[in-house]
């Protein structure tokens, strides 16, 4: 399985990047099948309307999921709308941080928020690691 990280300049926010090819044959197959270009591109873009994709996608995936991997799927969602969730309540988008003089602006307070969002966010390696080997076992497809 191959990792990639998405560092957020002056930010810290790393993240593993899912990559998926072939697969499909029932519902929850069908569904990472058809996010594969989303699920491919996870992490290229920095930007609130990338991110808000890559939850919705977690969310459309769990919900056809087997139960072993529902609550990973959720959790990942979760993560990413915590991140989203943090960079309005500072004020600053997703593709605002690699702005030096925007990150500067922030208080002690907003990096913080901003940094617990993050530090949750790459929390979810074992949720990672789970749907990864069950996407590969149940549809065929290699996420990476």
């Amino acid at each position: 399985m191959k990792r990639l990280a998405l560092g957020l300049a002056a930010a810290g926010m790393s993240a593993v990047v899912l990559a998926g090819c072939g697969g499909g044959g029932n519902p929850y197959c069908d569904t990472v099948e058809k996010s594969t270009d989303t699920l491919n591109s996870f992490g290229k873009t920095k930007s609130n309307a990338a991110y808000t994709k890559y939850a919705s996608t977690f969310r459309a995936i769990a919900k056809e999921s087997p139960t072993t991997v529902k609550d990973d799927w959720t959790a990942l969602a979760k993560a990413t709308d915590t991140v989203l969730a943090a960079q309005k309540d500072v004020g600053l988008r997703l593709e605002q941080m690699t702005s030096a003089a925007a990150v500067k602006k922030l208080s002690t307070a907003d990096l913080k928020k901003l940094n617990t969002a993050y530090k949750a966010f790459n929390a979810t390696n074992d949720q990672r690691t789970a749907v990864v080997k069950n996407v590969k076992q149940e549809c065929k497809i290699t996420l990476t």
